[in-house]
């Protein structure tokens, strides 16, 4: 039996075109169509989806394309998937996503959307104004007010239609996540959930900008400046109305860089630390160990006045890879069930929180699975998790006793951290290589199972003979054969040492305690293996170097620098298996999850079509060059190179290209777009270029260049 697509007109006249497709292409599996987040860009332009092999298997949905006018009577289309055999007059909840991708009308993105509609939901997709099929200009920024303002409009006008109930759910991945959570701080009347998959409120400090007060560029930075403007495939890509809505409109980074310091352009004041209000509406957050925003799920369970329930799996920003998964869809279910639905399903009643305990795997960065096992905790606040103190002593030990008080100094190279990864996401690679040039501080071999659950804290007791540095903090297992796995890391900007929002410079030669939060995590340190933690002034191309070169002293020993670790008691055998079955999932051994081999280098957001490290021994300088796929199958389209001196890290560079390709009518159509980024003592010095080409041919071209200050960065 064929599915069916209902289409809006686009008069607004709300009469119906329909046509009948078949089911296998209702929901068709995407060519990893800027599909990479690269720490941030997650969905992409069509999101990842599941190719159904049957009828049986497909959803059955109606998707009704239709535009709803905000209130200065700008036109956002909005994609509505319903439940297609439905009676006529039957009201369902509504569950709204919200992104500048412009995914096309009938995908429903990740495989759990269709259970969604066959579970009785009808799912919304708003494009963005300015994206997609949407009116108005393109913002200069995500989570831009306006399109804050723009999507509590749409859940106003969602509870208002005939065929709702008026109960309105709110979900997403990545940007969609972060506008719910934003939407949700501001509480309209019609929203009564939210769930989340790897996302975050806390916009400055954990998104892709500034991640731990710290200027990132990367991938996504080249792809948001030139492609999220791209003209939609059925509409004019020439039309001088769009180009100027989109096309002439500011890059992103630019507005970003202008906006070094934390502060109430980030929105702030949303955040549930510092707001607990704001995490009023009920919560369910779906976060993972691979993936930088998973901080937030710690923090809503900690500080929400509402129900919050999280999970936090063993992947990456996919939420699915690597394994083992989860059915995540039923679980969701759960969360929408009872709180749109009014199902007494005992929701609230069953475990808080489900989290996946890694345990040691060979850093490879394209595995396919992950050993641990699954673990359900009653009440996150009452969790049995106690911290454990261990020093960095004289002798580099991590240790429980600290020994004589001493000082180590290291001089900053600033490409230090080159072959470690890209810092929180995904699966690093062994960390010998980008800690050759940090402090190093290793643990006796354990001579028991040594299980932490929650945020490690250094505690360093440190000083700089220069007025800004940074400080980067890593913990890692180091096995027998002294294979060294990051487990977590954190970082922290020295001028934001007291506050993000009024940062100061450090005074050289002064002493300061210093508190590196690194990101939360999990896992099951075995017998025989060492625990190290690692210290350095540099985590490059991850984080823009400071400028000055320096030395660091790092207090050690008695009264000195330490480590605490939450530790939490191991769980009984047939508790973690109930745990995993309560997810839907399993639990793997060490050796199974070896056994399992690798994936595709283009599942994980660590491995690029192309990545080279290119050293100049008598420049002392690094250049890492990383080719992406991420609108085009057939070979890189976006390309990035970082480069930085290791005698004088204040002349940093980045470079990002991107190009999109189409057909318009017998034109070849081709989107390009350039930014680049230098830095020196005193500024950033920023070009982007974006150029729209017919025929080969250049036929639009903007360009902005401007200097901006350096903001104790």
């Amino acid at each position: 039996m064929a599915g069916e697509i209902a289409v809006w007109a686009s008069d607004g006249d709300q009469k119906l075109q329909k046509r009948e497709i078949e089911p296998g292409c209702l929901v068709s599996r995407s060519s990893r169509t800027m599909s990479r987040l690269s720490l941030g860009f997650a969905a992409a332009f069509a999101i990842l989806t599941t190719s159904y092999a049957s009828a049986k298997d497909a959803p059955q949905a109606s998707f009704l394309r239709q535009k709803i006018a905000m209130k200065d009577g700008v036109q956002l289309e909005i994609c509505l998937a319903k439940p297609s055999k439905a009676p006529p007059k039957e009201r369902f909840p509504v569950l709204l996503t919200v992104d500048g991708y412009a995914s096309p009308c009938g995908s429903h993105g990740r495989p759990w959307y269709a259970d969604y509609v066959k579970a009785g939901y009808v799912v919304a997709y708003l494009n963005l104004r300015g994206t997609g099929a949407s009116e108005g200009k393109l913002a200069d920024r995500e989570y831009s007010q306006t399109e804050l303002d723009d999507t509590a409009e749409a859940v106003d006008w969602l509870s208002s239609q005939p065929w709702s109930t008026g109960r309105i759910g709110m979900f997403g991945t990545s940007w969609s996540g972060f506008t719910a959570m934003l939407v949700g701080a501001r509480k309209p009347a019609a929203l009564k959930a939210i769930v989340t998959f790897m996302a975050t409120e806390d916009i400055y400090s954990e998104d892709v900008r500034y991640p731990s007060g710290i200027l990132h560029m990367d991938d996504y930075t080249v792809a948001a400046d030139s492609m999220l403007f791209v003209t939609p495939p059925d509409q004019d890509p020439f039309d001088e109305e769009i180009l100027r809505n989109r096309f002439d409109q500011q890059p992103m980074s630019l507005t970003f860089l202008r906006q070094q310091r934390d502060g109430e352009f980030w929105h702030r004041g949303l955040r549930r630390d510092l707001n607990p209000s704001a995490g009023d509406v009920p919560t369910m957050m779906v976060g993972a160990w691979h993936d930088p925003y998973r901080n937030a799920a710690i923090r809503a369970l900690e500080n929400s006045r509402g129900p919050v329930r999280a999970v936090i799996g063993p992947w990456n920003h996919s939420s699915d890879y690597p394994g083992p998964t989860a059915d995540l869809g039923r679980v969701t279910l759960d969360w929408w069930d009872y709180f749109l639905k009014g199902k007494q399903n005992g929701v609230l009643e069953k475990p808080q929180v489900s989290v996946f305990m890694r345990r040691p795997y060979r850093p490879i960065i394209s595995r396919s699975q992950i050993p641990g096992e699954w673990r359900s905790i009653a009440r996150w606040n009452n969790a049995p998790i106690r911290p454990q103190i261990f020093s960095l002593t004289e002798s580099h030990a991590l240790a429980p006793i600290a020994g004589p008080a001493s000082d180590h100094r290291l001089r900053m190279i600033a490409s230090t951290g080159v072959g470690a990864g890209l810092g929180w996401i995904d699966v690093s690679p062994d960390q010998r290589e980008g800690d050759a040039t940090a402090l190093i501080y290793e643990s006796s071999p354990l001579t028991s199972e040594l299980q932490i659950l929650g945020s490690p804290v250094a505690s360093l007791l440190s000083s700089v003979d220069v007025d800004h540095a940074n400080w980067f903090v890593k913990l890692s297992d180091v096995a027998p054969d002294g294979t060294t796995t990051l487990v977590t890391g954190g970082a922290l900007n020295g001028a934001q040492r007291q506050s993000s929002v009024e940062p100061e410079p450090l005074v050289p030669g002064t002493r300061y305690p210093l508190e590196v939060k690194l990101h939360a995590t999990s896992w099951i340190f075995q017998p025989g293996h060492r625990m190290r933690i690692s210290v350095s002034n540099a985590l490059f191309p991850s984080y823009w170097p400071s400028a000055k070169p320096l030395v660091m002293t790092l207090g050690v020993g008695e009264g000195g620098s330490t480590l605490a670790l939450p530790v939490i008691p191991p769980q009984a055998p047939e508790a973690a298996e109930k745990a995993a079955a309560d997810m839907g999932s399993r639990n793997l051994t060490v050796t199974e999850a070896e056994a399992a081999g690798s994936g595709h280098a283009e599942t994980t957001w660590n491995g690029p079509v192309r990545s080279q490290i290119l050293r100049d021994d008598l420049k002392r300088t690094t250049t890492v060059k990383r080719g992406y796929q991420w609108a085009s199958p057939d070979g890189e389209d976006v390309s990035v190179e970082f480069s930085v001196a290791d005698d004088d890290p204040a002349k940093a560079s980045f470079v990002g290209r991107s190009f999109m390709k189409s057909k318009w009518r017998e034109h070849d159509v081709e989107w390009r777009g350039t930014t680049e980024l230098k830095s020196d003592a005193g500024a950033f010095h920023y070009r982007h270029v974006r150029q729209l080409l017919r025929d080969g041919k250049v036929v639009r071209e903007r360009e902005w260049n401007e200097r901006i200050p350096r903001d104790l960065q």
